[in-house]
């Protein structure tokens, strides 16, 4: 039984929407659309994949708006076929925000709830669109007994791609207070921008140099909901460019993301602030499906196999991911150059791999732990992608506020444009690269992927690295942990 629920929709699908649902004449109309579920750890994502628009005959349009039983049948079937599940979307055409379910709505869509399970294998998805601002609203209709089934109100619905926007459950997901240390960001973008960063669900994947300085800005920033993934350990050799790190936190061993969770605490000026820290590579299981609870990920890692599930999860569980990295140019012992990047990977925008950001080739060698032997590396050449290019600080700097400007431009679409492309600045000559393409025509992310959600192929397994550093630290613990008792000890 799902017990939370969301909806996504791609841009491209969101706009064939409105286009069949926003009529010149100002009635109501309603189409069938084919979902997919998406399955996080605590909720469920109705992703929508295409829309069966009604044939001649097949709707009725006098005000309010009906459909034939042979239009419901026919959408079902090509459902079915697909493996996908069935939903109603009508429309309120002066409507705006959220949309509460009236008592006719609710009655048309429960009358054959019960036809859409015994049809698709998944229950009827509801949704209302409002055309005075282009919102979406969602439920889905779960069996509570023989022939009774009641609807469960999505938290949010969002439509990603080259455009980004969300329509809140307000009952759900209330409005925060602005508080008054907000002043600043309120005055920037807005009350409806902040209300929309406030109630966001942010993870953010690696919390080490960009990672770091990342969340410090989003907690600031006044997001409400963060999720912390890494599963590395602070050491000196990170003291020159981690935020907030100190040698206490290296002899310590503390873990990068409980640092980052306790920084975030006291940076955040939320009037409600949730933080979740999670010792665990996206790669695992366990942190993919806790990253799969999302609206948004920052990708600030440098490897090949988190990259590939973070790909995966823009496309196929329509989470757009907000990536960048830095590479530095030090040959001869002195600096040539460094290059930075940012760009966010969504539906009808470049996807990871399309930018080079990179090779799938690689992932299985990470799997197999090949890029944690010292040795298989040394062995590479010395511009091998592989080899690990250590960043420093002040252009960790850079890379972190790329990243944040390409969110901010999302959420916020600066005199409404929300997709300025991809971004390469080369420190050398000071100029900026821009790629406004989307993936390449054989890239099956944009294409085969799309939309697939708990349909996608399976990206995740044992992480080698996570599970030792894990246990480097617990057994550090325990030694600590039996130092300390035997110092408590009464001596004679």
């Amino acid at each position: 039984m799902i017990t939370r629920f969301s909806a996504a929709v791609p841009s491209s699908l969101a706009r064939r929407l409105g286009e069949h649902l926003l009529r010149t004449d100002g009635q109501e109309d309603c189409c069938f659309v084919l979902w997919r579920p998406a399955t996080g750890a605590r909720r469920t994502t109705a992703v929508l994949v295409d829309v069966a628009l009604p044939l001649e005959g097949e709707h009725i349009v006098h005000g309010t708006v009906d459909f034939t039983s042979a239009y419901f049948l026919r959408s079902a079937a090509l459902a079915a076929e697909r493996g996908c599940g069935v939903g109603l979307i009508h429309s309120h055409p002066q409507g705006r925000g959220w949309q509460r379910l009236n008592q006719v709505d609710h009655d048309a869509e429960a009358s054959f709830a019960a036809q859409a399970l015994a049809l698709t294998d998944h229950p009827l998805l509801g949704m209302t669109f409002a055309g005075g601002d282009g919102g979406h609203s969602a439920r889905i209709w779960q069996q509570h007994g023989p022939r009774h089934y009641r609807p469960l109100h999505a938290e949010s619905v969002r439509v990603v791609g080259e455009e980004f926007a969300v329509t809140f459950n307000s009952l759900l997901l209330p409005t925060p207070v602005v508080t008054s240390a907000q002043q600043r960001s309120l005055s920037a973008w807005g009350q409806q921008t902040q209300n929309t960063l406030a109630r966001l669900h942010v993870g953010v994947v690696g919390t080490g140099s960009v990672g770091m300085l990342v969340v410090e800005a989003l907690a600031r920033t006044g997001i409400g909901r963060l999720t912390l993934f890494d599963f590395d350990t602070v050491e000196t050799v990170n003291l020159d460019r981690l935020l907030h790190a100190t040698s206490r936190d290296a002899r310590m061993k503390r873990p990068k993301v409980r640092l980052a969770a306790r920084e975030a605490r006291r940076a955040a000026t939320a009037s409600e602030f949730q933080v979740t820290a999670l010792e665990a590579s996206i790669t695992e299981p366990d942190g993919f499906v806790v990253a799969a609870d999302c609206d948004v990920l920052f990708s600030c890692v440098d490897r090949p196999w988190p990259r590939h599930v973070l790909n995966q999860l823009a496309y196929a569980h329509l989470i757009p991911v907000v990536d960048g990295g830095v590479s530095v140019d030090a040959r001869g012992g002195s600096l040539q150059g460094a290059e930075w990047r940012a760009h966010i990977a969504a539906p009808g925008r470049a996807c990871l791999e399309c930018l080079g950001q990179y090779d799938s080739a690689y992932v299985p060698m990470e799997r197999d732990g090949l890029l944690e032997d010292p040795s298989y590396i040394t062995g590479l050449p010395t511009d091998h992608p592989l080899r690990r290019k250590e960043n420093v600080f002040v252009f960790s700097t850079a890379a972190a506020a790329a990243e944040l400007a390409q969110f901010i431009t999302m959420v916020a679409a600066p005199a409404g444009v929300s997709d300025t492309g991809a971004h390469l600045y080369h420190l050398a000559t000071g100029t900026l690269d821009r790629r406004t393409a989307g993936c390449d025509p054989r890239c099956p992310y944009d294409t085969a992927l799309l939309g697939l959600g708990d349909a996608a192929p399976s990206v995740t397994g044992r992480h080698l690295a996570a599970e030792h550093a894990r246990a480097a630290r617990n057994t550090f613990r325990s030694r600590i942990t039996g130092l300390a008792h035997r110092w408590r000890e009464p001596r004679s």
